[in-house]
Parts: structure tokens; sequence; C-alpha cells
């Protein structure tokens, strides 16, 4: 159970406080009523005191406080898919992950603050599209736009300064690859947000930025380094320096922050500049103007949510003050004759009238296609199955057919699924591309790339804006690119044929080595002596190891393509 606002939980601390006091007034009461009639027990004031009357009275009300007060700080368990609209923004964000971004002039390096940033606003682009590029001497779309922030979120957290292989750092080539990665739209809806130290080492980002500009897409260009600059390292695997940059003439390279050229990207596209000289920056200011980002309607998205639970606590509420009432009504009954109604009655009434205008919401939310919900994310399939096709009977939109088809697979109906999926894929209609799009889901979890594929493709056909269906495909592909390259057989010596050339002697069989102590016996060569499969496998085994012992001998540094000239 959660409590959205678990303020009001405070106010329990009241409850006892007036038990307490109810105690002290129901005792002096006693001790008044034993000063006025003294110890005789036929008086008529005694009688008239019922026992445990008032305690009762007041755990009652006591109770009915409690439950108000549970129900007010919003009690929630239990999850439901809701459908809402969904709203967002275009985002992409673009990091700079060249060598000079490892100089450590902003702790504990450039490019680990720009990624800690770039996190943080991930964080408040809920509902947005978001993607990711990352650049050096070339760029790359890593990340297309997608409403998957946790596969943005692995893109930014895997960023490190060898993920381009391309050295150097071409400020140009990445804005036009980040205009490239956003579609024509509305321009108020969309920007860039850079993270750079503004090095431009190829000279093409004004001219990059004149292409930009003319588009309309706002960049907001972050800073991160300092004007006096620091020294660039050259890192090891293990993301330990090693050792400075130098220039040609020996000289050590030192990157500085170049914020004229990112406060003129940020003014020519009508955006802003953050400062990032220090851990934290100008975070909260960039935040905000993604936050003002204006959100355009995209449609409406299956959600999960927690269950509000307060209902049940104001009927427990209602049902203890209707109790209350009828027994201070019985109480007036016994005591006066029968007249008007009272006022208890009134009371009664407008409880149960409380009561009524809950009870058709809970009748309601226990519709057969909500509590298929229910049952599918609780994972019991053969029951959001029975549910599903109760609600079929009486007709429902296709949407339930698609849950059905995919509670049925859950329960291990592959096949029937598979029909059904297939035959509501055929339709241009939001059932028929949730249909789609689950088959091609289905067979690629179950190995079926290709099939996988087909049924995404058709899906993209029909809505070549979904994302999610996008990048499915994409890792289908990549799966059946593993599955070629793990077919293809590794090469094998030839096996020499007797009798090769007429009159050509036949190759001799080379002397066998002696092995060491207790090493496994060789087998033998073939009848002429040509290699066999397992000695060749063994000397390829020999050969590799040769190699990674030679290269552990050498310093262990990540050497990217070379390029000469400036390479940070």
């Amino acid at each position: 159970m959660t409590f959205p606002d678990s303020r009001w939980l405070l106010a329990l601390l009241v409850v006892p406080v007036l038990w307490l006091l109810d105690l002290a007034a129901r005792r002096r009461a006693r001790l008044g009523l034993a000063q006025l009639i003294g110890e005789r027990p036929d008086s008529v004031l005694r009688a008239q005191v019922l026992a445990g009357s008032r305690r009762t009275g007041a755990l009652l009300r006591l109770g009915a406080l409690t439950a108000l007060i549970v129900g007010a700080a919003g009690p929630e368990w239990g999850r439901e898919v809701v459908r809402r609209a969904s709203s967002g923004s275009d985002v992409v964000l673009v990091l700079d992950v060249s060598a000079s971004m490892d100089t450590r002039d902003v702790a504990p390096s450039r490019l680990e603050e720009a990624r800690r940033e770039a996190l943080s606003a991930l964080d408040r682009l809920e509902g947005s599209r978001v993607g990711v590029v990352a650049f050096a001497g070339d760029a790359v779309r890593l990340c297309p736009l997608t409403l998957d922030r946790s596969a943005a979120r692995l893109t930014l957290e895997s960023l490190s300064s060898a993920s381009v292989s391309t050295p150097g750092t071409d400020l140009g080539r990445a804005l036009r690859m980040a205009a490239r990665v956003i579609p024509p739209g509305r321009r108020d809806e969309q920007a860039i947000v850079l993270w750079t130290d503004g090095e431009d080492l190829e000279r093409g980002a004004k001219a990059a930025l004149d292409e930009i500009a003319v588009s309309g897409v706002r960049i907001f260009a972050v800073g991160v380094g300092t004007p006096s600059g620091g020294e660039v390292p050259v890192l090891d695997d293990q993301g330990r320096a090693v050792d400075v940059k130098r220039e040609p003439g020996g000289g050590l390279v030192v990157s500085r922050l170049d914020e004229p050229l990112l406060r003129t990207v940020a003014r020519r596209t009508h955006g802003g500049y953050f400062s990032a000289s220090r851990p934290g920056g100008e975070l909260p200011r960039l935040l905000a103007a993604l936050g003002a980002l204006a959100r355009s309607a995209r449609g409406t998205r299956l959600s999960e949510r927690p269950v509000a639970r307060f209902r049940w606590f104001a009927v427990v509420a209602i049902v203890l003050l209707a109790l209350d009432l009828l027994r201070a009504r019985r109480r007036r009954e016994a005591e006066s004759e029968a007249g008007a109604p009272l006022h208890s009655e009134r009371g009664t009434a407008a409880a149960v009238a409380l009561l009524l205008v809950f009870v058709p919401g809970l009748a309601r939310a226990q519709s057969e296609w909500a509590r298929g919900d229910r049952a599918f994310r609780a994972g019991e399939w053969a029951a959001a199955e029975s549910l599903y096709a109760r609600r079929l009977r009486h007709g429902a939109p296709q949407e339930v057919r698609v849950n059905l088809a995919t509670a049925r697979a859950k329960a291990g109906q592959a096949e029937r699924a598979e029909r059904e999926w297939s035959a509501l894929a055929g339709g241009d209609t939001r059932a028929g591309r949730a249909a789609g799009y689950n088959l091609g889901t289905h067979l690629g979890e179950r190995g079926e790339v290709e099939g996988g594929l087909r049924a995404l493709r058709d899906a993209l056909k029909r809505d070549p804006g979904d994302e999610d269906a996008r990048w499915n495909y994409e890792v289908l592909l990549r799966e059946r690119q593993r599955r070629e390259e793990r077919k293809d057989p590794k090469p094998e010596p030839k096996r020499q044929a007797a009798g090769s050339g007429a009159g050509a002697p036949p190759p001799q069989a080379a002397p066998p080595r002696p092995s060491p102590a207790g090493a496994a016996p060789q087998p033998a060569t073939g009848p002429q002596g040509a290699m066999s499969r397992f000695q060749a496998e063994r000397l390829l085994d020999a050969l590799a190891e040769l190699e990674r012992s030679q290269v552990g001998r050498q310093r262990k540094v990540r050497v990217p393509d070379e390029k000469r000239g400036k390479d940070w």
C-alpha cells in the first residue's frame, strides 16, 4: 500500500488524544452522577445510563474519523492498465565523446559531467521522444527518436571516448546528424541539446549552423569545461590515464572551453547557452528550459497506474457513522413517543445516498474488460482469457480480440494466438497495428527471426512512426546478422590428394617431434602426411596465443583510427 499524500497520516496522532479526552469526560460524568444521587441503586437518573453505550458511540465515531484520515492520504494498492492521451516533444541529446572530453578540469571529467546532466535531462522528458547522437571526428546516431526512455538511458550510460572510432572533433557533422534525426514538424516542440567543450577542429560548425537556423530547430548548448582548460590525457583500456597528448613539436595539448562559439550557436538558433564549468553547472536552468517546450498530443497509449482505494475508506466511515446514528434513533424511540421523523433518520438516509454514490463507481470498475486487464497484469493468463472471451460474447471492440490473443499466447496456445493476430493484422486500424506488432514481437521472442521481421515490417508500413516496432525490428536485424556470422564455417586447411601431379613425388611426412612428459599423444597424420583438422586447429590456437602474448607485452592504450594532425 502506498500513500501519495502521506502528510494526512500525521492527523492520526489526534485519534488517541480524542480517545483519552472521551475517557476523561466519561469519568467526570460518573463522578458527577455519584455526587448527585449518591449510592441509591433505584434512582431514575441511574436507570437512564446504559452500560457501554457512550463507549460504543465514541469507538464508532473515532473509527469513522480514522477511516476518513487514511482515505484523505490517498491509499493505493494493485495496478491497472488504462488508455490515456500522451503528449511530448522531440529532443535529440548530442554528446561530444572526443578525446578532449576526458580532460579533468571539471571533476571527475568533462564526459562524466555531460553524461550525468544528460541523464538528468532524460528524466525530465517523460512522454517525449528522445534520440541520442555521439560525435568526435564523425557523428553517429546511437538511438533514434523513441518513447523508450530506458533504451536511451542504456545508450547514455555506455558512452565513452571510444564510442566513435574516428578521432578529432567535427561539430558541424554532429549538428547535421542531429538535424536529420528530427522529423519535420512543429519546431516549437523540437530541440537539440548539445554537450561539448566547443572545440571545432574541422571548422564546419558555422556552415551547419546556417542550415539549422533556417530550419527553425532550437539548440540548447551546454559548455563543458573551463576557459583555462586542462591537459588531454591518454587512457588505457581500463580508463586509467597513462600519458598526456602531445603536439607534433612535443608540447602538451591543452583543451580549453570555446564559450563564444557555443553562445553563437545558441543565439543563432534562438536557443540558450548553459555553463557546466563546475559539477552541476546550470542544470536547473537547462531542465526548466526543457520543461517549457511546447508539447503536442501523440495519440493514446496503454499505461499502468496504481489503483486508488480511498472509496473503500469513505464507505467504511459512512457505515460507522450510520450505525452511530441508528443507535441514537433507537434510544430516542425508547424514550419518546412515535412522532415526526427524527434527525437521525434523515442522517441515515443521507449516509445511504452517499453510499450509493460510490457503489456504481465500484461496479463499473469491475467490468469484464477491466478485470481481464488486471488478471493479465497479475500473470493469471487463464483468468484473463476467460474474461476477455466473456466480454467478446456481449460485443466488444477489436482491441479485446488482440488482448485475448495475447493472453492465449502467454498461456501456451501460441499457434492459436498467431492465427488470431494474423487475421487482425491485415486491417489498418489501431487493433490491426497492435496485432501486427504483437505478432512480430512474439515470433522474435520464439527465435523465428524471419517471421518476426516480416510482421514488424508490415506494421511499420502501416504506421511508420511506431518507434517501438522500429526498435524491435532493428533488434531482430542484428540477431539475424549474428546468426549469419555464426553460420560461416571456419576455413580448414586443404588435404592434399595423392597423385596430384603426374610423376610428382608423394609428400614426405614430417618427423615426429618429442612430446613433453605426461602430454597427451598426438594423433597420427593422414596416409599422405597431410595436416589433419585437429592439428590445424592446434596450430591456429598456438598462433593466436602467441599474438595475444605479444600484444600483452605492449602498453595497453586505445588506438583509434589514425589521423594526422589534431586528433582530440
